[in-house]
């Protein structure tokens, strides 16, 4: 079985996974029963969503790969707002934060400060759209590119 054909199979059935998950929201909207609410969770949780998030990653990891280019005026917009979004986390109470996510962004942050040194080849951000469902990923060449544009942006960016 080819791709194309793998990903058209896989898309039905995650339409029919769909719209059973869709028919136990419904049911725990009109059902007032706390037993019956308890036990469409518990098939949500253990029956529908372990099998929505396995075939949407075999999709995903089937689905061609597109070459994206991007004008640099386009990647140094993006990296300012990767700063800002840095920023913003690190301002906010780090108690809502997963433990992950603090080392995480001082990494970003090293990584933004070091001016004197060339970020690696390649940007790879990850954008989640629905949570645990599917995200958007983007992969760019930054050869050189971080270190400029992070010397224009704090340069114009008071202290």
């Amino acid at each position: 079985m080819n791709d194309q054909a793998r990903l058209n199979d896989i898309k039905e059935v995650l339409e029919i996974l769909y719209e059973k998950l869709g028919c136990f929201q419904k049911e725990l909207t009109f059902s007032s029963s706390q037993s019956a609410n308890f036990e469409l969770k518990q098939r949500i949780k253990r029956e529908i969503l372990p099998d929505i998030r396995k075939y949407e990653t075999e999709y995903w990891e089937l689905y061609p790969k597109e070459v994206i280019i991007i004008s640099d005026e386009e990647a140094e917009s993006q990296l300012v707002k990767v700063e800002q979004a840095v920023d913003s986390i690190e301002k906010t109470s780090s108690n809502n934060h997963s433990s992950e996510l603090i080392p995480l962004l001082h990494t970003i942050r090293d990584k933004l400060d070091k001016q004197d040194k060339t970020a690696s080849a390649k940007l790879k951000l990850v954008l989640p759209l629905i949570p645990a469902i599917a995200s958007y990923e983007l992969e760019m060449e930054t050869e050189g590119l971080i270190s400029k544009v992070l010397k224009t942006v704090r340069s114009k960016l008071p202290r």
